[in-house]
């Protein structure tokens, strides 16, 4: 395992169960969980799939129930996995964190499309935290200016017309 960064800024490159299991309870401001999917994809000749989906799950919540417990009271939990499984790890995590936002990360992946099917295009992100009343967001950091229909002058078909009552017979 190795650990890189210093005291106060760690990123810890090892198996994910032993690095959790080192770290204090209630510790990390901010955990990003981006595990294997599952779906048998080589990673420098390591195939991530398990022998079947109970078994995934099961690791899944075994990590899942650490990173949690080493979060700070105020910290955030991010975690994203296949679009097969987040409703899984949704209904795991409902009863034991909050659950703010549930996010989604849309990329163009152009030539690698599934041909018998509709292929995935983005990835489902869960943003969770201990304490709903008390947690870190930056808001400012993540601003992005959007155009909206009136800025694109687009008409709002939303505002349906209204009848006009006297002319009803």
């Amino acid at each position: 395992m190795d650990i890189l960064g210093s005291e106060q800024h760690k990123i810890i490159h090892g198996d994910a169960l032993e690095a959790l299991r080192m770290l204090p309870d209630n510790s990390v401001d901010l955990i990003f969980a981006d595990p294997p999917y599952n779906i048998g994809k080589n990673f420098n000749g390591h195939i991530e799939k398990w022998k079947t989906e109970d078994a995934y799950l099961e690791w899944c919540y075994v990590w899942l129930d650490l990173c949690i417990q080493k979060l700070k009271p105020d910290g955030s939990f991010y975690v994203m996995t296949a679009t097969q499984f987040m409703p899984f790890f949704d209904i795991y995590l409902r009863n034991k964190i909050d659950i703010l936002s549930r996010l989604v990360w849309y990329y163009d992946s152009s030539g690698v499309q599934a041909k018998k099917y509709y292929g995935s295009m983005y990835e489902p992100i869960l943003f969770c935290v201990k304490d709903k009343n008390k947690y870190t967001f930056n808001t400012d950091d993540i601003l992005v200016e959007a155009k909206t229909g009136a800025k694109r002058k687009l008409i709002d078909y939303r505002k349906a017309a209204i009848p006009d009552l006297a002319r009803t017979p």
